[in-house]
């Protein structure tokens, strides 16, 4: 994997609301991570973006918040996750809090996932074929039930299907 972005930020602390400099990386999975200093020793928190983050806001649309002393509240940036946690930080000018907002947005929906995909149903396997060879899957039996198991880099998702004449 590799960082698609890397840089220092503000994160304003949940509990005493305290501005404080961290050091973020992204990765190219989607992960976002950030640790208390550019050593990347101590790992403060992470989150997935494809599958944790609901929104990223920025400017004016961040809310309930003020910026620290000597910045704009266009440097603001929100990120909205799932379980209703709100990271706001403040970025260092207007500019990179834009930069830092269309690559956070581009890893929600491009990211890089090691995995692969199988369908299976009580009594075979049945995988992607072999580069450059002609394959055609045989028809479900009509009633039957099959499996779409899916493996991406937080786990597996399964997702049945039913299929009918």
């Amino acid at each position: 994997m590799a960082f698609v972005k890397s840089g220092w930020l503000l994160r304003q602390s949940t509990i005493l609301k305290r501005w404080k400099k961290n050091w973020f990386d992204l990765w190219s999975d989607g992960h976002l991570i950030y640790y208390d200093d550019q050593t990347r020793q101590n790992i403060e928190d992470k989150v997935h973006m494809p599958v944790d983050c609901i929104n990223i806001r920025t400017g004016q649309e961040c809310r309930d918040i003020q910026p620290p002393d000597g910045k704009s509240k266009d440097c603001m940036l929100q990120i909205v996750c799932r379980d209703g946690k709100t990271i706001s930080l403040c970025a260092e000018s207007t500019d990179d809090c834009l930069a830092w907002k269309f690559t956070l947005q581009d890893s929600r929906t491009n990211t890089a996932y090691v995995g692969s995909a199988v369908m299976t149903d009580e009594t075979s396997v049945v995988s992607s074929p072999p580069p450059y060879t002609a394959y055609a899957a045989p028809a479900p039996e009509v009633g039957r039930t099959l499996s779409l198991q899916v493996r991406e880099a937080w786990g597996l998702c399964y997702c049945p299907a039913l299929f009918f004449e």
